[in-house]
């Protein structure tokens, strides 16, 4: 108990003493100011650096752009033929003739008329033979040459075509120029015989 007087007379003694009187206008701290923050560093205008890198992605973007746009329009009758094919009876009897025809005309949107027109025969079938793998060719010539004989193409004969077409028009190599020279020389046989 006499712990608890001691600590109320020494709590009101305390309290009871004047603190002496800080003059506002010496003391330093009454001087300190806020803390004075920099300016927001603006992001505009950027540096010329930044335009010059902007600038050339955009220019290699747009060329993209347009080396895609390019090829997609390139391939454009390759797959409206691809389409035709995949509508086309293949149990037909005009089949081979519808093929041969369609061959043609895709082959003629990509090369001159002149150098494709007059192809016929055994000159056409080793053209149509560069386009197809290595291991298929030999194979589509035979086949359309059967659809001028009397038996023509048997369904089997027919899918095969059809598979060899699609392939063919598959390819998205680009087209090779036909040689007419050599063409010439190949007909020029037939023609004496």
């Amino acid at each position: 108990m006499l712990s608890l007087l001691f600590n109320s007379l020494m709590a009101s003694a305390t309290s009871n003493v004047p603190l002496p009187e800080v003059n506002q206008a010496s003391s330093p701290l009454a001087q300190m100011h806020d803390i004075a923050l920099p300016e927001k560093v603006s992001s505009l205008p950027i540096a010329p650096g930044y335009w010059i890198l902007l600038l050339l992605i955009i220019l290699s973007l747009s060329w993209i752009v347009k080396k895609v746009l390019k090829k997609y329009r390139y391939h454009a009758p390759r797959r409206t033929a691809l389409v035709m094919l995949n509508a086309m009876d293949s149990n037909a009897n005009t089949f081979a003739s519808e093929v041969n025809s369609l061959l043609k005309r895709t082959a003629m949107t990509y090369l001159p008329r002149q150098s494709l027109a007059h192809l016929n025969g055994q000159p056409w079938f080793n053209w149509l033979d560069k386009r197809l793998p290595h291991k298929h060719q030999g194979v589509i010539g035979p086949l359309l040459f059967k659809r001028h004989q009397q038996k023509g193409l048997t369904s089997e004969d027919n899918q095969q075509l059809l598979a060899l077409a699609r392939l063919w028009l598959a390819n998205s190599a680009p087209f090779e120029q036909v040689n007419i020279a050599n063409n010439n020389q190949q007909q020029i046989p037939e023609a004496q015989c």
